[in-house]
């Protein structure tokens, strides 16, 4: 569509507005695991569940798989985050796993994080990392000590996306300079009237 085409329906006089919003919630769980060596031996597959906790009005919970997940991840050490098995519906969460050191502060090279959001249903299943850290990596006593360790889980929940109206102001008209336009206009079609 032209401008003239603009003009003849209002232009900006009829301009609306609206925006899109994506609302969030954020939180995280620390989990410690005491008594490692204790928890290793079980075999590949077989996890322990931490507590469940709240992000984003929805419960969820972690599994620690100490001898690996699945056989691709035999000599790993598996984080997976889940729904809890009492939510009902689908939520879409961003997470990181981070592993902490004494201090409980994030290491860096053991910090795991989703590239994008994650789909997650009450019945599907859990999303996490295989691979997280080898289990001859854990025994660094920066990260292992008195025979437990530490990891964190930040998630971020989309709650709701909602649609707003805008208002947009509407310009009050500059009558000074409407006029000293419309003189200029005048001025130039008289010549030399001005």
């Amino acid at each position: 569509m032209s401008n003239s085409s603009l003009s003849s329906l209002g232009g900006a006089c009829g301009m609306s507005a609206s925006t899109i919003v994506a609302k969030a919630a954020s939180g995280s769980h620390v989990l410690k695991i005491d008594g490692y060596s204790r928890t290793t031996g079980f075999g590949v597959g077989n996890f322990f569940t931490s507590s469940s906790f709240q992000v984003g009005g929805r419960r969820w919970c972690l599994r620690y798989y100490p001898d690996g997940c699945d056989y691709n991840c035999n000599g790993w050490i598996s984080i997976l985050l889940c729904l809890d098995s009492s939510e009902a519906g689908e939520v879409r969460a961003l997470y990181k796993i981070s592993l902490l050191d004494q201090e409980g502060h994030p290491v860096a090279s053991y910090v795991r994080e989703s590239q994008t959001y994650i789909t997650f249903t009450r019945m599907g299943e859990p999303c996490g990392f295989g691979q997280f850290i080898t289990k001859a990596g854990l025994q660094n006593p920066l990260y292992l000590k008195d025979d437990a360790f530490s990891l964190r889980c930040d998630i971020t929940v989309v709650t709701g996306i909602v649609t707003v109206d805008v208002v947009i102001p509407v310009a009050e008209p500059d009558i000074k300079k409407e006029a000293e336009l419309e003189l200029d206009r005048q001025c130039g079609r008289r010549v030399g009237a001005c």
